[in-house]
């Protein structure tokens, strides 16, 4: 390479990382351990783990709207090595709508048999709607079907990925979020990645789809386990954030718990609570995502008619 292309070269990648995405913000690769990376989603978009192993690399959630970044960031740190296997917290397109994409690439995408269930029929709608809003290239979802997507290999409880200098444990851990969610487990560095099971200091979702106690069950079993760093769905973290950010959760989840059975006891109406609850949260309610605030609150209320 001549000196001339080699500067225009280092201009261009300068460049690309002084130019973000999204109103001034792209995603950023957090080194946790060695040959292991998050990638931080911009503007509290969905978080990417991310695993370098000596028989490939592994990929978990990624979002198709950054999709060119987020893929520049893997191939920075895979050393040449391909992308051998993908996996999704659940179903949800920020999630899962890059799993055709790498699977053209020959990765193997796996997945709990109740994220493939609840896949088929979704993502084909979601390749709709993304089409209309136009957030993601065209070529990327023109021409695709949902079988390109879809899990190749499909577990119920659990199943081991060994890629040589790092094992991978992908764990279904039942409804919370969303029917189908699944954790993934590094227990020779005490990483997890836990997808929407964890927002960081941002209001969760939580919707029909959603089983908040459980999720709490979940997330106090999680922060038992001999865990050193936390990747959240959305939010930040660093290497050693520990078991805190799970208890947070739960945390939060009591709280807005407690308020809402206060409210529905004093005889306030689904409406009212929706309008007030953020009121009572104290200083959970400083958090952003504040339009998620009524839907869970909403969920909260049906779960204590349904069990008070």
């Amino acid at each position: 390479m001549t000196t001339r292309y080699a500067g225009r070269t280092a201009l261009l990648a300068a460049l690309f990382t002084l130019m973000p995405l999204h109103g001034w913000a792209e995603p950023n690769l957090i080194k946790l351990a060695e040959g292991v990376f998050g990638i931080k989603g911009p503007g509290g978009t969905i978080n990417t783990g991310l695993v370098v192993g000596d028989r490939g690399v592994f990929v978990y959630s990624c979002s198709a709207d950054d999709y060119d970044q987020r893929v520049q960031l893997i191939r920075s740190v895979a050393g040449g090595r391909p992308i051998r296997y993908v996996a999704n917290g659940h179903y949800a397109g920020d999630d899962t709508m890059c799993n055709h994409l790498f699977a053209e690439q020959g990765a193997v995408v796996l997945g709990s048999k109740e994220l493939a269930r609840q896949l088929l029929p979704y993502w084909p709608k979601r390749v709709e709607e993304e089409l209309r809003r136009g957030r993601v290239k065209k070529e990327y979802l023109l021409g695709k079907k949902v079988e390109m997507a879809m899990p190749v290999i499909t577990f119920g409880d659990k199943v081991t990925l060994d890629l040589g200098s790092h094992v991978v444990e992908l764990l279904y851990v039942g409804k919370a979020h969303t029917p189908d969610n699944t954790i993934a487990y590094l227990p020779k560095e005490r990483i997890l990645f836990v997808n929407d099971l964890l927002f960081v200091e941002l209001h969760p979702t939580a919707d029909a789809r959603s089983d908040t106690m459980n999720w709490q069950r979940v997330l106090r079993k999680l922060a038992t386990w001999p865990v050193e760093t936390v990747v959240p769905g959305h939010g930040a973290f660093a290497p050693g954030n520990g078991a805190k950010p799970l208890l947070e959760m739960d945390r939060y989840f009591e709280t807005m718990r407690a308020k809402v059975r206060a409210m529905k006891g004093a005889g306030k109406s689904l409406d009212e609570i929706k309008r007030g609850i953020r009121a009572e949260l104290g200083d959970f309610a400083r958090w952003p995502r504040e339009g998620a605030i009524p839907g869970t609150a909403e969920q909260l209320y049906r779960e204590l008619t349904a069990r008070p």
